[in-house]
């Protein structure tokens, strides 16, 4: 198509920049160009066509939807000039997209207006200005991305909060600087979360639905997935953390391709104390990953859970999570997915396994039994914390002796080799002392903090009264109330029914 002018069809493209004032919104901006170039166009006396708006931010040209636009219409010859602020408002951001907008332009004869010039990309001299002051703008940015990302790093390792505030939190800020503070309606949800993964053994997509099933809702969406779920319980910041540099986010190629980002490896990270409130102890978060690093993911959920040992059962010889797999042949069957490692079982023998050592721990836990042994484990916690009481003591002891050892050398009753020897003797007993303390530390915790078997009869007569009605969710779900994992073994020697279980109780029989 011949134009006898470049002044005949033209274009408007608007584009907020970072150099722009801060104090302006977008639609302000762009509202003050778009009033300087009509007026400018009124001075040339240019036919203006449309005007494009670019109202999202990016530094790709694929995802500048305005921008790909105006090519597309260029490419169809449209127009025979585009009217901007300035060059670099076209394309700043690499020198590739800087070199599609540019050659396009110049292929169709476009030329480029601004308040201070008028550019024909087909004179020689015109190129090379265009492509200079691209270069220049090119350089600006990248220099502009540096002070931006050390102003971010810098505020991150203060530990204030920089993008989006996760579900839980809502923007605060100190002395201007920005940070969270709890929103407690979410940040109950968030407690519950973690209580229901780590305390109840629930899984991913069982907690989402019990959230839906409850009436709650996410920020952007009208329900809990299992992704959400899982996305809450990987975020440290719930521990009063701030992790930036996380991701590294890829650049679109082309308009169609899709958003990703990727992992970039732990030691760039950027980790740092924040400042504001923890809504999860460190404790209850570093539970929540080695549960979650020890269960299989599977790629899809159909919604309909088959297997009552989801999320419990693993092999004892390679720790694997034990899978359901079933054939028209052989039925339901649970066997470990590594090859050749245990024999496989059918699901019914290990469901009647389990009910049996379920209904003998009913049947104890009203009997003269459970309570001799209630009695027996208060009994052995007394013990362990008259143990503490007297391991405390003699590290207090030790270190009062490795003390006055350097009394000692100074008054010169010790020389150098008498004194190393005596200092390494004793610290190798304080370090053994300590490691007997920690020990015991563990054993009067494992006592007092786990719940007596009593506290569980409601959950074992429901499970064992209505076994037959009850779906595969809910027995899963009562499964996990009572039991923390469960290691099979069952080697190829051994018969069909010849298999063990070693079953680790919530609660203290």
């Amino acid at each position: 198509m011949f134009f006898s002018s470049y002044k005949d069809s033209v274009a408007v493209y608007l584009r907020k920049s970072r150099m722009d004032p801060d104090t302006e919104s977008v639609d302000e901006t762009l509202e003050r160009h778009s009033d300087t170039l009509l007026k400018l166009a009124a001075k040339l006396e240019l036919n203006i066509v449309e005007i494009y708006k670019e109202v999202v931010s990016g530094d790709g040209l694929f995802t500048r939807p305005e921008m790909c636009r105006l090519l597309q219409d260029v490419e169809q010859d449209k127009y025979s000039a585009v009217c901007c602020m300035e060059i670099d408002r076209l394309g700043r951001s690499s020198q590739k997209d800087g070199g599609i907008i540019l050659e396009t332009f110049q292929e169709h004869n476009v030329h480029i207006i601004t308040p201070n010039k008028t550019y024909d990309l087909n004179n020689e001299i015109d190129e090379q200005s265009v492509e200079m002051q691209s270069f220049i703008a090119r350089q600006e940015l990248k220099s502009i991305k540096r002070r931006l990302r050390k102003g971010v790093e810098k505020t991150v390792e203060s530990g204030y909060h920089v993008g989006e505030p996760p579900y839980g939190y809502r923007r605060a800020f100190i002395d201007k600087r920005p940070t969270l503070e709890i929103c407690e309606e979410e940040a109950n949800i968030i407690r519950m979360i973690f209580d229901m993964y780590v305390n109840q053994g629930l899984g991913s997509h069982i907690i989402a639905d019990e959230l839906n099933r409850m009436g709650f809702q996410p920020r952007k969406n009208d329900h809990f997935s299992r992704n959400t779920i899982r996305f809450y319980l990987q975020n440290p910041t719930y521990t009063g953390k701030i992790v930036w540099n996380k991701r590294r986010h890829i650049k679109k190629k082309s308009p169609t391709d899709k958003h990703k980002s990727v992992i970039n490896p732990e030691e760039q990270w950027i980790v740092s104390d924040g400042i504001h409130p923890a809504i999860i102890t460190q404790e209850m978060f570093d539970a929540a990953q080695r549960i979650r690093l020890t269960r299989s993911h599977p790629p899809t959920f159909t919604g309909e859970l088959r297997n009552p040992f989801a999320g419990l059962i693993y092999c004892a010889q390679c720790g694997t999570a034990i899978q359901r797999q079933f054939s028209k042949i052989s039925g339901s069957r649970l066997l470990c997915p590594t090859t050749g490692c245990m024999r496989s079982i059918k699901t019914e023998f290990v469901e009647e396994r389990i009910k049996d050592f379920l209904k003998s721990i009913l049947s104890d836990c009203t009997s003269t039994v459970q309570s001799q042994t209630m009695r027996e484990a208060g009994n052995q916690a007394e013990l362990i914390r008259a143990a503490i009481r007297d391991i405390q003591k003699n590290i207090k002891t030790l270190n009062s002796q490795k003390a006055h050892l350097h009394d000692l050398l100074e008054q010169e009753i010790y020389d150098i080799p008498t004194f190393l020897e005596r200092s390494n003797t004793i610290a190798d007993k304080i370090k053994t002392a300590e490691s007997a303390l920690q020990e015991k530390q563990t054993q009067l915790n494992e006592i007092e903090y786990t719940p007596p078997i009593q506290e569980a009869i409601p959950i074992l007569k429901k499970l064992l009264t209505y076994y037959d009605v009850l779906s595969v969710s809910e027995k899963n779900i009562l499964y996990k109330q009572l039991i923390k994992r469960i290691t099979y073994s069952h080697t190829r020697e051994q018969k069909n029914t010849d298999f063990s279980l070693d079953i680790d109780l919530r609660y203290t029989l």
